[in-house]
């Protein structure tokens, strides 16, 4: 790619990672989490070790992106590391449910918050609205669209920061204790951190999200590996703030199985009509988390399309290089979705899956070094231990994952496979 199109600077690149992590997840999982795990610290643990895979992820991911500064995130990846057929089923994935799916959860989220607030609103026309909105801003104009994630992201990192702040000065609702010599190891680890581990893998994907961009941003050979690290590490601090928060300042009974936790706790700390205004505050946020979704996610059909005959006219770009019929090709599949798929089959049908291109790309960084040696540049601290470690932990909770959601699994399977199908299709016939 020529250098004129590397616009991306690296607090965009950042803001892309945090946008893409703190969204959905952190805002709708801790009710899910509690019906399976005491309040307090073994959910806290649960967190803490999802971030701590999320940032060995990002380690990882940023010696592979530094050396491989191409965009398409993982279908570049394992195309250059194993075989084009399987950069090809993961681009193909990513293409169609990878962001598509977490867009349409996202936007049905932000519709669920603001009619905690708009009771009377109609929550899918919603959905659709916003995802028309954030979607036309970034084909009209690529610069725009930059500065408004940037924006949003910083709006998203002050109202989550002030949050906690407010609810540790707040009175506490119930005793919640989060020192880990207060629960026995039962309570901390058994099955139900294996389940929780799956909605917390959910919260923390798109750590990786700045790999996508990796042809357009300045100076990759800093920024890519910047973006993800410092990204991850900051999600990861928030995260476990708010989380304590919300078990502190509202009862797990109020909590325990509901959506909008973030709305719950809110009404908590500051009462009921500021609860409701931190409640619309919560659902502005997640706007953040679709236009970062938004960016990353055509960069991955632009490449896919490129190589599908059939599909080529969604590679083409504008002048200023924007892939702008991707942006709208993956508008339109995520709005089919959210009105086809309910909420949280969206978020299972995408977690397996994706887990098995991620662990690959991970483990690609022991392939690169075994085939090229150490880079020159960035290298991943702690190798070869971090990415066996996330391997082992993926491998992990992704086959209780299967155990648990054998259907969605073999639906999110499907998916890939339709796209080796897709692969042979193309391959004959640019052959």
């Amino acid at each position: 790619m020529q250098p004129s199109t590397r616009r991306i600077d690296l607090a965009t690149a950042i803001a892309v990672v945090i946008a893409n992590m703190i969204g959905t997840g952190l805002f709708t999982s801790l009710g899910y989490q509690l019906l399976e795990t005491p309040a307090g610290f073994p959910v806290l643990a649960i967190w803490l070790l999802g971030g701590l895979l999320a940032f060995l992820g990002a380690v990882c991911y940023a010696e592979i992106a530094t050396r491989l500064p191409a965009g398409g995130g993982e279908y570049h990846f394992l195309t250059e590391i194993y075989h084009p057929a399987l950069g090809f089923m993961a681009g193909f994935t990513s293409a169609t449910i990878g962001f598509a799916a977490p867009i349409a959860a996202a936007s049905l989220a932000f519709a669920g918050y603001l009619k905690g607030v708009f009771p009377t609103l109609p929550e899918k026309a919603v959905a659709t609205t916003i995802i028309l909105a954030v979607a036309g801003l970034h084909v009209a104009h690529f610069s725009a669209g930059l500065s408004f994630q940037k924006a949003v992201t910083a709006l998203k990192v002050a109202v989550i920061g002030l949050f906690v702040l407010a609810g540790f000065a707040a009175p506490a609702a119930q005793p919640v204790s989060f020192n880990p010599f207060d629960f026995s190891v039962s309570e901390i680890w058994n099955t139900g951190l294996a389940v929780n581990l799956v909605w917390v893998s959910f919260a923390y994907s798109g750590w990786n999200a700045s790999s996508y961009l990796a042809g357009e941003i300045v100076d990759p050979e800093r920024n890519v590996s910047r973006s993800l690290l410092y990204g991850t590490a900051l999600v990861t601090a928030l995260y476990v703030g708010l989380n304590a928060v919300f078990m502190r300042v509202a009862s797990v009974d109020a909590l325990r199985g509901v959506k909008e936790v973030g709305l719950v706790a809110a009404i908590s700390v500051f009462g009921e009509t500021g609860g409701h205004f931190m409640g619309a505050l919560i659902s502005l946020l997640l706007v953040s988390s679709i236009s970062s979704m938004i960016i990353a996610g055509p960069r991955v059909v632009r490449a896919l399309s490129a190589a599908m005959p059939p599909l080529r006219a969604l590679s083409v770009t504008d002048a200023g290089g924007n892939p702008v019929r991707a942006i709208a090709f993956q508008a339109v599949l995520a709005i089919v979705l959210l009105h086809t798929v309910r909420f949280d089959t969206l978020l299972y049908y995408t977690a397996f899956t994706l887990s098995l291109f991620t662990l690959l790309t991970v483990a690609g960084v022991i392939v690169l070094r075994r085939r090229l040696g150490p880079p020159d540049t960035y290298r991943a601290w702690g190798y070869p231990w971090s990415p066996i470690a996330f391997v082992l932990g993926t491998l992990g909770f992704s086959g209780f994952f299967v155990v648990q959601h054998p259907l969605e699994s073999l639906a999110g399977l499907s998916t890939a496979l339709l796209g080796l199908v897709a692969y042979a299709f193309s391959d004959r016939r640019n052959g």
